[in-house]
């Protein structure tokens, strides 16, 4: 048993004790004392009497002193914490912060319905618990935080109302960023009990996210503000004030899901062919075999079966055909089973549209003078392709390059733009998907910043190196840039050696092999010797190394690098029926990199592209009907963003009555995955608090009011006090003589 306050600032006013006593020293008449014969007689006879009245004087100095102090010390609010002996148990008001898993997860069905269910129901009981006096919030644990009770309630009917209106939704779980929010939330409440409740299934994945360790976040703990702070306790402000009740409720955890779904182009035969590959992922505790079917444009088109081991995983891979011209939609799907969100994964296939490619030469390039083809004038900027007069007679690798990009001149695919090294810093932003550097030696600075700015935006970049490469500048500069490994050294072969293909499942050589070999033999005479670390090798020279591979530049974007010339010098590519499709798929690739994501995953912004040049207001048809108001976005790529998309789906952003794009939202993968935390671990959870585990079909009222003991003492002090003013009046009533 223990005794406080609450209000340990308003201690000082017990000084206001003394008063009484300062206020009788000060009133005291000193007088001189003279003595008169005729009266002695008199004194002697009042002096008992005169001793009474003193007497009375000094009971009302000390009654009146203990009311003053009985009235300081409720304002401070005294409180006993502890329990009497013979187990009488006392209250003081209490602070609550429930937090309920509202995740995709909670949708599991159970015997007696939804998970979810037993979470309400468990919330309705702590509420229940709720006396007059206390106060309590309520949050729920999907990411991003939801906060239902912001301001907090004293009315546990009113709880239990918002409890009921809670459902589950399609979002992530995030255990530890509502936990914080919670905590910051007690942290602001001046009551002596103050008690946090995590109810759910205690999926591991939610606990993985991390905010930092609550007690490196001390120094952070602030008032109440926007949901999803950041924020927790230390073990010094929690102390034995705070309480952490972990609440698990448990369902099965055996589930299949769809985790991921990719749309590949397919080259050469039916035109808009492609390739949709699905993964899935078998997370019960046994085999199975199931049926994955494929849907486009909401009609099936095809359907697979696979076997997957338990813990293992398992791809499907089907083709489809559509129109190259327009959008569609479509998803993967396989059989409903314990939880059915994650059963279905969506995605879109965006119409084609005409690239523009900016291809780079040297600036000492044959027959070049400059900005090649460029407009006349002195801006620098490049304004048509490359066709008719404009064309440089050079054959160099540039000159290969346009033509296998556009052999037809027509511009229908690709639109290559040429132009000099020297002219590259002054080309717009964000205009260019593709940027080709055609055996460029060297850039200079402005050059270099304009290539890590595409790469940032997430353009592409192809790279190919020749007999104009500066192997040093390339090595210290551009090659790091591009994060394609080192030159080692040029290397030469009089009777050349033949590419070949790495992988021939990559979908940049569909098409393009035959077993080991690629369809048409191409002689390589002279390369670089590489070392590369990281890079997805595509191409190889047998007893040389990588011929091209694709990277990941640290800036951003994707990049691709062909070691070897694509003049007849070099190479026999130019020559070789190779050269079209090659260079279409990997230019293709490399733009469909700079597109804006048209997907995301539940929770976070749905962002697309489109041609900015449409006026109007984005509007998106929601699955499932209605529609919403989207957001603008600005910049030469344009198109549109809804925030903090909550359901997965196709979503079609429309401008007056017309389907400009299309996005998906899915669900996150780590969402599928339901084993719980181990008992034994829950306790550590949320070190340095101190965490207790309590089972949802346990007795809750046993379990929880055990620990909650105190009662303040305020309104006793009060009544003190009153009784000592009646005492009071009643000793300094006047008192007359008979």
């Amino acid at each position: 048993m223990g005794f406080t306050f609450l209000n340990t600032a308003f201690l000082f006013t017990a000084f206001a004790a003394l008063l009484p006593l300062i206020i009788h020293m000060i009133s005291r008449r000193r007088v001189d004392t003279i003595d008169f014969s005729s009266i002695r007689f008199l004194k002697q006879l009042e002096r008992k009497k005169i001793r009474r009245v003193r007497v009375r004087q000094i009971l009302l100095l000390i009654i009146r002193s203990l009311i003053l102090l009985f009235v300081a010390l409720a304002i401070a609010r005294p409180t006993l914490r502890g329990a009497f002996e013979g187990g009488i148990s006392t209250h003081a008001r209490t602070s609550v912060a429930i937090v309920i898993d509202d995740s995709a997860s909670m949708s599991r069905r159970v015997e007696d319905g939804a998970l979810f269910d037993g979470a309400v129901a468990t919330g309705r009981a702590i509420a229940r618990l709720l006396s007059g006096g206390d106060e309590a919030f309520l949050l729920t644990a999907s990411s991003p935080t939801g906060i239902v009770v912001r301001d907090g309630t004293f009315s546990p009917d009113v709880l239990a109302d918002e409890l009921d209106g809670l459902s589950p939704t399609e979002a992530g779980t995030d255990y530890r960023r509502a936990v914080a929010t919670a905590l910051e939330y007690l942290a602001a409440s001046r009551n002596l009990n103050r008690e946090l409740y995590v109810v759910g299934d205690m999926q591991q994945s939610g606990w993985e996210r991390e905010v930092g360790s609550l007690a490196e976040r001390s120094s952070e703990t602030r008032l109440p503000v926007e949901t999803n702070s950041e924020v927790g306790l230390s073990a010094e402000t929690a102390g034995n004030e705070m309480r952490v009740y972990l609440i698990p409720v448990t369902g099965p955890t055996g589930n299949c899901a769809v985790t991921s779904v990719r749309v590949e182009r397919r080259y050469g035969g039916t035109p808009g062919m492609y390739a949709v590959v699905a993964e899935m992922r078998n997370l019960a505790a046994r085999s199975c075999d199931i049926p994955v079917r494929l849907f486009v444009d909401g009609v099936q088109v095809g359907q697979t079966g696979v076997t997957m081991d338990a813990g293992a995983g398992a791809s499907a891979v089907f083709s489809t055909a559509v129109d190259v011209h327009e959008w569609h939609s479509g998803w993967v799907e396989i059989p409903a089973d314990v939880l059915d969100v994650d059963n279905r994964r969506y995605f879109v296939i965006r119409p084609e549209e005409r690239i523009e490619v900016l291809v780079v030469r040297s600036d000492g390039a044959p027959g070049s003078s400059g900005r090649v083809g460029a407009p006349q004038g002195d801006s620098g900027r490049v304004g048509a392709p490359q066709g008719g007069s404009g064309r440089v007679g050079a054959f160099d690798d540039a000159y290969y390059i346009e033509r296998a990009l556009d052999p037809t001149h027509s511009g229908v695919r690709f639109r290559p733009v040429m132009l000099t090294a020297a002219a590259l810093a002054h080309q717009e932003q964000g205009r260019f998907p593709v940027l080709v550097l055609a055996d460029v030696g060297r850039l200079d600075d402005a050059g270099e910043r304009w290539i890590e700015q595409h790469l940032s935006g997430g353009g592409g970049v192809l790279a190919v190196l020749g007999s104009g490469t500066d192997i040093r500048y390339w090595n210290t500069e551009l090659l790091s840039l591009l994060a394609g490994g080192s030159i080692v050294a040029p290397v030469e072969r009089q009777g050349g050696v033949r590419l070949a293909p790495v992988s021939s499942g990559h979908p940049l050589l569909t098409g393009l092999t035959f077993g080991d070999r690629l369809i048409d033999e191409v002689g390589v005479r002279k390369a670089f010797r590489v070392e590369v670390d990281g890079a997805d090798e595509i191409l190889e020279l047998p007893g040389i190394g990588p011929a091209m591979v694709v990277t990941t530049p640290p800036a951003g974007g994707v990049a691709a690098l062909l070691y070897t010339g694509t003049d007849p010098v070099w190479s026999d590519i130019p020559r070789s029926g190779l050269v079209v499709p090659l260079l279409h798929r990997v230019a293709g690739w490399l733009a469909e990199s700079a597109k804006r994501e048209s997907g995301c995953l539940v929770g976070g912004d749905l962002v697309v592209a489109y041609d900015p040049s449409h006026a109007g207001v984005p509007v998106v048809l929601l699955p499932g009907g209605g529609e919403e108001s989207a957001t603008r976005v600005a910049g030469s790529r344009g198109g549109a963003s809804l925030r903090a998309v909550g359901r997965t789906g196709i979503y079609r952003f429309m401008e007056n009555g017309k389907l400009r794009a299309m996005g998906t939202v899915n669900l996150e993968a780590e969402e599928s995955e339901l084993p719980a935390v181990a008992e034994a671990d829950m306790a550590g959870l949320l070190d340095p608090l101190e965490v207790r585990v309590v089972e949802s079909s346990a007795n809750l009222e046993e379990e929880i009011l055990v620990a909650r003991h105190g009662r303040e003492l305020w309104r006793i002090f009060v009544y003190i006090a009153l009784t000592l003013l009646a005492l009071e009046m009643y000793v300094a009533r006047p008192r007359f003589a008979r």
